[in-house]
């Protein structure tokens, strides 16, 4: 009898919010008996080949971005695998990403400024170990709790940084639609991620007509009740499915690297449709 094989498709790591180098997310995938790892950072890829260049034989290294889209009032974050990480459009777009997240970073300082928090824009930097990090709001966060000015990360983003809270400043327009194609420009596939924490049920008929190949069912916020619900969804519309630990760095109250017991036909049915 054959032993199952596990995998990761969804970690990051400090290229944008993670914590985790890229080399050191190596090392914990390999201490966790992974068999393949997905670095989804968003709106970056650089670590995907700073993983590959330092990982043994037994760890296959998938490229994997995260990207960041808007539909209406809701983000909405598409998972790109199997492309090509150096192809020139690809990586021309992640730099416009990035530029626009600098951006907001600063208009969420100012506004917490206004809002009498005294937070500087050097201390967010100083939360990216990555001079490149692509700067998001967990970097925000993780000042304000440094700072004493909240207690924890999700104090920070209920009282200020969340969509609906005083701080918030939104991202550039950009669909799903947008990046679905820009990850298949890339030669990869576009998944949907983690659909229940979205709940937007209603948008996914229009992100398939988009071209959306696959949902993100095995994830630390969906429970058995609704894995199996988007799995059935997944196959009433012929989509592939996958799975991750959505790794950031250790929490207590959640699974590390590979905590989600992903098995390796995921990818093998990524590979399946990316050829």
């Amino acid at each position: 009898m054959s032993v199952e094989r596990y995998i990761d498709l969804h970690a990051h790591s400090d290229c944008s919010d993670g914590v985790d180098t890229p080399e050191e997310l190596v090392a914990k995938a390999r201490a966790a008996g992974l068999h393949a790892l997905a670095i989804t950072d968003h709106d970056a890829v650089d670590g995907v080949e700073r993983a590959r260049r330092v990982s043994p034989g037994d760890l296959e290294i998938v490229s994997g971005v995260e990207l960041s889209a808007r539909e209406g009032a809701s983000d909405v974050h598409v998972l790109g695998y199997c492309f090509d990480p150096a192809n020139p459009e690809l990586l021309a777009y992640l730099e416009t990403f990035r530029s626009n997240r600098l951006s907001r970073a600063e208009g969420i300082v100012q506004k917490l400024n206004d809002l009498g928090v005294t937070l500087e824009l050097e201390s967010v930097f100083a939360h990216a170990r990555d001079a490149k990090a692509s700067i998001g709001r967990p970097h925000i966060a993780r000042a304000l709790v440094e700072s004493r000015q909240v207690g924890s990360m999700q104090d920070a983003f209920t009282k200020y940084l969340g969509n609906h809270a005083p701080a918030y400043v939104p991202k550039m327009l950009f669909t799903v639609g947008n990046a679905v194609q820009i990850i298949h420009d890339a030669g990869g596939v576009a998944v949907l991620a983690h659909p229940g924490s979205l709940r937007r049920d209603e948008l996914i008929p229009g992100f398939i007509e988009s071209g959306l190949d696959g949902l993100e069912v095995i994830h630390p916020d969906h429970s058995s009740t609704v894995r199996r619900y988007y799995g059935q969804l997944a196959s009433k519309n012929r989509l592939v499915t996958t799975g991750g630990s959505d790794y950031h760095g250790p929490r207590p109250d959640r699974c590390g690297l590979g905590g989600m017991k992903v098995p390796y036909r995921h990818l093998a049915d990524l590979k399946r449709i990316s050829d």
